[in-house]
This record gives structure tokens, sequence and C-alpha cells, in this order.
């Protein structure tokens, strides 16, 4: 499996946390784990001394036999701390009766090799050879051969291991913990052997049975060796791969994803408010690309499962479940959006008919155009859901335009006198500097202009953060808006004051440095709710 395959296999499935749903502590399965390790090792040696006895109908002699006992041993060594925590560990736990099960089948074992190798038909050994040791000696050797046990014991561990983890192709998918857990084995089994070759070293040579556990610790030290020259390179590799500090991206990487998350997080947004829903739907495809990115770049964390794997294997996931929750309520929106589209240019038209039939002028800057903003939206998001459904509206929606301007410029002088000025609700701290920045806005557009009054219906900023794609880059932006209606003399009418609304810009990216953006153009054609007469102004 590729690496690709691995990563994104791996963030695409939501994580469950199933412990809690489990009777049984982790500690028990721990336990069970444990007890497992034991008797592996012992059905190993277990299988050692049956191979050396198969097809021998007298047990061996002199060495041969005192070292298939001392294997035996071992295996005793093993079984009696595997019974022990078999006795603590809970009834159903998961997978204690089959660790129980293969306890007896162990104990079996050793209790028919035993009997063999002890059998009362055995014939007398010779006399043991080399020098008799004196009683002070002979616990010397007892010591030496405890720690060469372990010894053994631990290469035995190192060498099926190592030659489990030598057979993964994929050698930088193998556990970096199981890699660091054996280390640790050979650091004990090297501190067991000095140990060892610190007490046969105050024996004679020829003493008896020195010889013969010199070169078992010889053998056992020999595979310890081999087992570290393999470990050793692959702890190094893997250690550089999880290594924070070769991924000076991520903390930017995961960010941005955690804020890709936000941007889809919020399915009502297609009903609230569709202009920003229809931005979100313009970056999905670059989002999810960029997900996938960022998927593959730490794939190699997250098969470690290292803590920046497993933030970035969450914040991965909680993009997903968002985006495609997201997309999922955007098809379903975008079925019922033209019905919608048709129902409010029906009911503009409709109200403005009513409004020219019974001159009701603030129709047109009241229910007309909110009506009419609403169809706009909904054909903004249809247009990011399904553009082909979309063109034929946007067709209607121009036509409708065009009538209710013809509407409305048969009221307009009745419009104008109505028009009054919006309510004044912000009373922020920067609000003379917003209204600074809305007069230079339209100073661009118009050099020199009377201003009279200034109003901002808005009680508050309205903050917008977000990222956007373009032309292969990502950019973020966090600004707040507030909209500022200044309210300029006509220079062609004296008797007239028109209505220049102004969005006012706050980059929080930059200082909370201010800047304008004038809804209208001085040359754009005006509309009669965009003017009032003079005498209507406060």
């Amino acid at each position: 499996m590729s690496m690709h395959t691995v990563g994104i296999g791996r963030l695409a499935l939501l994580l469950v946390a199933v412990m809690a749903s489990l009777s049984v502590a982790p500690s028990a399965l721990g336990d069970v784990e444990k007890v497992n390790g034991l008797l592996r090792r012992a059905e190993t040696n277990l299988e050692s001394v049956a191979s050396s006895i198969r097809g021998r109908t007298e047990p061996p002699r002199g060495s041969a036999g005192k070292l298939l006992a001392n294997r035996l041993q071992q295996v005793l060594d093993d079984l009696t701390p595997a019974k022990q925590l078999l006795e603590q560990i809970p009834a159903g736990t998961e997978g204690r009766d089959e660790a129980a099960a293969r306890y007896t089948a162990a104990a079996e074992e050793y209790n028919r090799l035993r009997a063999f190798l002890t059998g009362s038909d055995a014939p007398a050994e010779p006399a043991p050879e080399g020098t008799p040791l004196n009683y002070q000696q002979e616990e010397l050797l007892k010591n030496a051969n405890f720690h060469v046990r372990e010894v053994e014991g631990n290469a035995q561990q190192l060498t099926e291991a190592t030659e489990r983890l030598r057979a993964v192709e994929d050698q930088l998918g193998i556990d970096h913990r199981e890699v660091i857990g054996l280390r640790g084995v050979v650091d004990n089994a090297r501190r067991k052997s000095g140990f060892a070759t610190d007490t046969l070293a105050q024996l004679p040579e020829d003493g008896r049975g020195v010889a013969e556990v010199r070169q078992r610790l010889v053998n056992a030290d020999a595979k310890v060796v081999t087992a570290a020259d393999y470990l050793n390179p692959l702890h190094a590799q893997l250690q550089d791969l999880i290594n924070p500090a070769n991924y000076p991206e991520f903390e930017a990487d995961r960010k941005r994803l955690r804020e890709l998350s936000v941007m889809f997080g919020d399915p009502m947004l297609l009903k609230t408010n569709r202009p920003m829903a229809a931005e979100s739907l313009a970056q999905s495809e670059a989002a999810k690309a960029e997900c996938i990115r960022i998927a593959q770049q730490y794939a190699r964390l997250m098969q470690q499962q290292t803590d920046q794997g497993k933030t970035i294997e969450g914040v991965g996931n909680g993009f997903l479940r968002n985006h495609a929750e997201f997309m999922a309520a955007a098809e379903a929106e975008g079925q019922a959006l033209p019905a919608s589209i048709r129902e409010e240019l029906a009911q503009a038209r409709q109200y403005a008919a009513d409004a020219v039939a019974e001159q009701k002028p603030l129709w047109f800057t009241g229910g007309i155009p909110q009506t009419m903003s609403f169809a706009q939206d909904n054909l903004l998001l249809l247009e990011a859901i399904d553009p082909a459904a979309a063109a034929p509206l946007r067709a209607e929606i121009d036509q409708t335009q065009a009538q209710l301007k013809e509407q409305a410029d048969s009221l307009r002088e009745l419009i104008i006198r109505e028009n009054r000025m919006p309510a004044d609700r912000f009373t922020g701290d920067d609000r003379n500097k917003a209204i600074e920045t809305a007069k230079s806005a339209w100073t661009v557009q118009q050099a020199e202009f009377d201003l009279l009054a200034v109003r901002i219906p808005s009680e508050n900023w309205a903050r917008e953060t977000k990222w956007t794609y373009s032309n292969g880059t990502w950019y973020f932006s966090d600004k707040s808006k507030l909209q500022v209606r200044l309210f300029v003399a006509d220079h062609e009418n004296p008797e007239l004051v028109i209505d220049r609304p102004i969005n006012v810009w706050k980059d929080h990216q930059k200082g909370d440095s201010m800047y304008g953006t004038p809804l209208w153009g001085f040359e754009d054609a005006l509309q009669p709710g965009d003017y009032l007469l003079r005498t209507n102004v406060e």
C-alpha cells in the first residue's frame, strides 16, 4: 500500500472511541498481551526441547541433557508469571479464554517433556567433567546462569521481532514505539550480559559447567548484536521521520485546515447568508484538494500516530465531515432555488403593479428591493451550485429589473418625496475614523462635494474571516465591514440630496487599518430610491 493510500485512507475514516463501550478495563487487555508474550517465549523453548528429543527413546546425557533441562527451566520461569497474571484478569476479558487455553497446552507440554527428561528409567549420567567448584563458586555460577537465561530470553524475543519486522515491505510504516521498546530490550540484554560476564570472570576457565554457560552467553550476545545492527539505523530513520523540526509548515497547515473546516461547518449558512455560502461553494473543490495535500504531507505522522499526526487526522476528519454535509445540503437547496427565485420575481412584479396602481411609492424603496435582493442572493447561490440551471434565471431577473425600473420611474417624483434618512445606530469608538475613511473613499469619485449628513445604520461591525484560493495560492483575510451612508448635495439640482453608501473595511491583519469602497461610482445611473429632498435631510 502506498503512502498516499495509507494516509488518505486513515484520514477519510472517522475515528471512534470504542474503549468506553468495553466492559473490561484497558489494563486488563494489556495483561492479556503480557500473558501472550510470556507464552510465546515459553512455546519457543518448548519447541526447541521437543525437537531435540524427537525420535529418542532415552533422555540425552551429559551437557546436552543439562542444556535441555536449563531450557525447560526457562519455560517454567515464563509459565509461572503467566498463570499468576491469568488469575488476575477478570472473566470475559477479550482474549482471556484463548490465552488460558494456550497456557494449558503449554503446561501440558512442559509436564510431558519434564517427565521424559527426568524419567526414573533414564540411565544414570556419567560423572560431570571439569574442575569441581567450591560452594562460593557454585553460587557465582548460579548467578551467572540466572543472568544468561535472561539474556537468552531477550535474544529470542529480539530475534523473533526483527525477523517479523524485516519482512515488512514498508519499513517506515513500522511503529516507532515498537522499535523504541525493542531497543530497550537490547539495552537490558547488554546490561545482564555485563553482569554475567563479570561473574564468569571470577570462575576458573575449566570449572565444572563454566564453559557451557560462557558459550550460551556468547551465542545469545551474537543474536543481540544482530538485532541491534538492524534496529539502530531503523530507529534513526523513524525518529527523523517524526521529528517535528522537519515539518516547519505544520502549524500553518493545521490552522488553514481548521479554518477551512469552519468555512463548511454550518450548512444553515445556505439559508441565512446565501452570498457567503456561495463564496464557500466557490472554494469547495480547492479546499478539498488542500485537505488531501495536507493529508499526503503528514501521512507518515498519521500512520505513526504522533501528536502532530493525530492532530492533523482529527482536523482533517472534521473537515471531510463538514464538507460532505455542506455539499449534500447545497445539493438539496439547489433543487428548490429555481422555484423560489421565480416566486420572488413574481412577487416583486405584483408589488410593483400594486404600487403603481395604488400610488404607493415607498414599496419601491422597501418591499420591492428587498424581494429582489432575496432573488439575487438565491441566484448567486444557484450559480455556485448549478450554473446551467441558473443561466435562464439570470435572464429573467434582468428582465424583471428593467420592468421595475420603468415602473419606478413612473413614480419617480413621489418616491423621492417620500424617501427618508435611515436610522443612525453606530456609536463605536472608531465612528469618526470610519466616517473619515468613507469621505476619503468618495473623494476619489468626486473631488469636491457638499456633505450634508452621515448615517451608520448598523450597530456593530460585521466580521468576515475566510480563505480564498487564487492562482495556485491560498490567501487568508480577516476583516470587518461597516456601511457608512454619506448624504451629498446633488450638484445638478440644489433641491435634491444623493445617498452615497460606502462600505468601510477594517483589516485586522494590518493593525485594523481602514479603507472604503463605494457601492456605486460617480458616473453610475441612480435610481429614485437614491435621492432625497433636501428638506428631508435632518
